[in-house]
């Protein structure tokens, strides 16, 4: 079983609904509270102490444009699972929902470690939003 935590916010290059390390820098442009700033910033110190950064996060061809992959955690990655559970809760309570998908297999691997694995997103997997389309407000 594989596991990610998005929000309704799209990657550029994958199309994919953006997991919440990159939804992150949202709510430093929308002036959410202090305090959610430090405990993701706490947060994602543990993360960069203990999940190594993917190896390999795209495929390369040629004659078309590279495939971007985004990350799952893996079930048996239970301590990297429970602080991301904390960080969608902070996300969501500075404005950016997150929900949970889960998967049991995924087609295109591109890269596995202990905790975590790179696939292919899958045009045909159900979307945590669907077309849901979250629009950016910036605080002024």
């Amino acid at each position: 079983m594989y596991l990610r935590f998005v929000t309704p916010l799209r990657d550029r290059d994958s199309g994919a609904e953006t997991g919440f390390f990159r939804a992150a820098w949202y709510l430093y442009e929308t002036g959410c509270p202090d305090w959610i700033h430090y405990e993701l910033r706490r947060q994602f110190d543990w993360f960069d102490a203990h999940l190594p950064l993917p190896g390999r996060t795209a495929r390369c061809f040629k004659r078309r444009h590279a495939v971007r992959g985004v990350c799952w955690f893996r079930a048996e990655a239970t301590a990297c699972i429970h602080r991301a559970h904390y960080c969608a809760w902070l996300l969501s309570e500075g404005g950016v929902p997150v929900r949970l998908l889960k998967q049991r297999r995924l087609e295109e691997v591109m890269w596995r470690d202990e905790h975590q694995i790179v696939a292919r997103p899958d045009a045909s997997a159900p979307r945590a939003f669907g077309t849901d389309r979250f629009r950016l407000q910036y605080a002024h």
